[in-house]
């Protein structure tokens, strides 16, 4: 199967390859299992999260009748994306420890990836300490995933007024040439709750509303909605309490849309 990469907004996180399994031309495909993960895969790019979660449900399942540890892995984290991007992040943390203890017991794997998921859920649940915890044992060489540890390690700090490793998260973000909007995002969100721990409500009001416009860029509807709470503190802390009301009136109507009963 042709390997591609989606990225994902809540989290940040991506989903992982569609399916399949490059090697002998004697080694077949699972076809049942590779239709999931793309029907998954098209109804996550169309923000579909349940479907999205059924389909990579079917996948992972699939994935079990085979005993194919890399399908167990790659099904397995994309139901548990899937299951965050729900918002039902106690969801999500249940699925990670159950795809965890279903590689352990064909040899184990490497938890990264899985671990930035149980990371967000535990920000998506204030449980920022913990949240804190896990980013200390997540270890990896990938990029992308250095990233995301990154933003989400200043996300929790955040949480619990740590303005010292939110700066520190902040400096790990790369600076590439040419960034991606999912890079420039988490800075500029990093940057408002930096400038809002540092009394500067001016700053941090527009370095959150460049969060907002490109997190709307990206459809990343739930961490927009987050960047416009940030651009209410911000604008509350500068005392324009109209303005703070908008932003936050703003932030639950789009909450409101995207899922009723989803947590914040």
């Amino acid at each position: 199967m042709k390997r591609s990469r989606v990225f994902f907004a809540t989290a940040v996180l991506s989903l992982t390859a569609c399916g399949g399994h490059s090697g002998q031309d004697s080694v077949k495909t699972d076809q049942d299992y590779a239709n999931a993960m793309d029907v998954g895969r098209d109804s996550f790019d169309q923000t579909r999260s349940d479907q999205a979660r059924q389909q990579f449900g079917a996948a992972y399942d699939r994935a079990l009748l085979r005993d194919d540890r890399l399908a167990i892995r790659d099904a397995g984290y994309n139901m548990a994306v899937a299951t965050l991007a729900a918002g039902d992040a106690p969801g999500a943390l249940s699925t990670v420890s159950r795809v965890k203890a279903d590689l352990a017991l064909r040899g184990g794997a490497d938890h990264a990836a899985l671990d930035l998921v149980s990371m967000a859920a535990l920000c998506r649940l204030e449980r920022y300490e913990e949240a804190l915890e896990q980013s200390r044992h997540i270890s990896t060489g990938d990029t992308a995933l250095l990233e995301r540890r990154a933003f989400l390690t200043g996300l929790a700090a955040d949480g619990i007024g740590d303005a010292g490793t939110l700066a520190t998260a902040l400096d790990a973000l790369p600076r590439s040439p040419k960034p991606p909007r999912l890079e420039m995002a988490d800075r500029a969100e990093l940057e408002a709750r930096l400038a809002l721990r540092h009394n500067q409500p001016a700053e941090a009001e527009a370095s959150a509303l460049r969060a907002v416009d490109l997190r709307r860029d990206m459809l990343d509807y739930r961490s927009m909605a987050r960047a416009l709470d940030c651009a209410s503190r911000a604008a509350l802390a500068a005392g324009q309490t109209e303005r703070a009301a908008a932003y936050r009136e703003r932030a639950v109507q789009s909450r409101a849309q995207e899922n009723p009963k989803a947590d914040k």
